[in-house]
């Protein structure tokens, strides 16, 4: 995509940079900044008092968001500087309005939901492991209680101490679950922020696989026209 921008105390018509007239040394027809595919450069319209970028005068030269561009003389009141962030965010958004191809992007989203299922898988997997040591301990802990005679513990005592380990273990249980879904919530909440559409920002449910997304093509979002499969 390409912008044109022109710079001057006196420039009309299309996209243009309209200098104070307090700015004497600028002329009507100063300078152009060309924006093409992320790329900006700047080109001296013949003036006057010249155009500096990092305090050397140009004819033509690129330039970057952190350059320091003046127009008419480097520091004087009469002169005017270029503020290249708000140039350059403005060329950006202008690029983005139009942009439909986000197929390079789509990439990044695959990823993401690659890695957050990874991580879910790994957390239920450790929770399965712990549900079969809870399920687990009442039968070993039965079997010892059968070993024992009951005159050398009491009957009463046996059954306050079954009684004790099986409200442990619902405990632990519960517990657990609520451990993971806490735990899968913050997944989630990690990787939303790229598993969404990079265009409009609408956040895709971690229920809907990438490959949907994919076969689909593009945003689910009637408003929104990112493509992301060229």
């Amino acid at each position: 995509m390409e912008i044109e921008i022109k710079i001057g105390r006196e420039v009309e018509g299309g996209s243009v940079l309209l200098v104070p007239s307090s700015c004497k040394k600028v002329s009507r027809r100063h300078a152009s900044l060309l924006w093409k595919d992320g790329v900006m450069s700047i080109e001296d319209n013949e003036s006057a008092n010249g155009t500096f970028v990092n305090g050397k005068r140009i004819a033509k030269a690129k330039v970057k968001e952190t350059d320091s561009v003046w127009l008419g003389g480097i520091g004087d009141d009469n002169g005017y500087q270029v503020d290249m962030k708000k140039v350059f965010d403005s060329c950006r958004k202008a690029e983005e309005k139009t942009k439909t191809d986000y197929s390079k992007e789509f990439e990044d989203i695959k990823q993401a939901y690659l890695e957050y299922k990874a991580e879910e898988t790994k957390l239920k997997n450790s929770q399965n492991v712990k549900m079969r040591i809870v399920n687990f301990v009442p039968m070993i802990a039965g079997g010892v209680f059968s070993l024992i005679p009951l005159e050398s513990l009491g009957f009463m005592r046996i059954i306050g101490l079954v009684i004790g380990v099986v409200i442990t273990l619902v405990l632990m249980s519960k517990s657990g679950k609520h451990d993971i879904n806490e735990e899968i919530t913050e997944l989630q909440i990690k990787y939303q922020p790229r598993y969404c559409c990079p265009k409009c920002g609408m956040k895709y449910p971690f229920t809907t696989h990438w490959k949907k997304l994919e076969a689909d093509g593009k945003c689910p979002n009637p408003k929104c026209n990112a493509q992301f499969v060229k």
